[in-house]
């Protein structure tokens, strides 16, 4: 009986297949999260045996990760060849992506958006039909200032169900010292609209909406890997 492959080892797969895209000499964009380490793990032989490159963190954690592996990092002051980075749910098709379940998603979407093309990598789970299919169980990240959140909360229940993340008790902080509120039950058949109407909102500094960014995604499935390209 043929043994089944696990969603990690999935992941490690489409991650591999990531860094297959990595050049030498190119400036990369490293994501946050379990998929976008798995990435930068990929990167750390190559980079041992003479791969030049430039990164850029998204995070404190993939920091911490790239100095342990010796990768080198630069801070995000040009375009960047590459980005690549995990995500919640894949629209197949479109590539449109919900992101922040790791709250870095302010710092990935500057990344993504200063990057000449921008690779998405996850697993079949991640991947669906609409993003409207998640809604109302998978929630539309969004980073606030610490300073009048439960203001910026009440503004965006006009939009869904705003629950403020928290850990250990205590509203989680992002890298960039803001809170997380995390939307649930949005319109998500109208995921343009929303962002635009949750970027209106004063306080917010920026959602997990990544819509018109991705050029790519690579999504490991048993049988290999699905190669999809924005239409």
């Amino acid at each position: 009986m043929a043994r089944v492959e696990s969603g990690d080892e999935q992941k490690r797969r489409a991650a591999e297949r990531a860094a297959e895209l990595v050049e030498d000499g190119m400036s990369v964009g490293l994501g946050s999260g379990t998929t976008a380490e798995l990435f930068v793990r990929a990167l750390a032989p190559r980079v041992a045996a003479g791969l030049r490159l430039r990164c850029v963190a998204t995070s404190g954690r993939t920091e911490l990760l790239a100095n342990q592996l010796g990768i080198p990092l630069v801070d995000l002051s040009a375009q960047l060849d590459l980005a690549v980075d995990g995500a919640d749910a894949i629209e197949r098709g479109t590539l449109a992506a919900i992101k922040g379940r790791g709250g870095a998603l302010t710092r990935e979407k500057i990344v993504a958006q200063a990057s000449g093309r921008f690779v998405l990598v996850g697993d079949g789970s991640k991947l669906v039909e609409r993003l409207s299919d998640v809604s109302p169980s998978m929630p539309v990240p969004v980073e606030a200032l610490q300073f009048g959140w439960r203001m910026t909360r009440l503004r965006l229940a006009a939009l869904g169900d705003p629950i403020l993340r928290e850990r250990g008790g205590a509203p989680f902080v992002t890298d960039n010292g803001n809170v997380v509120i995390d939307l649930y039950s949005s319109p998500l058949d109208r995921a343009a609209d929303l962002a635009v109407s949750i970027s209106g909102i004063p306080g917010v500094v920026d959602h997990g909406l990544f819509l018109d960014i991705a050029s790519l995604a690579l999504i490991a499935e048993p049988g290999g890997i699905l190669e999809l390209r924005r239409v």
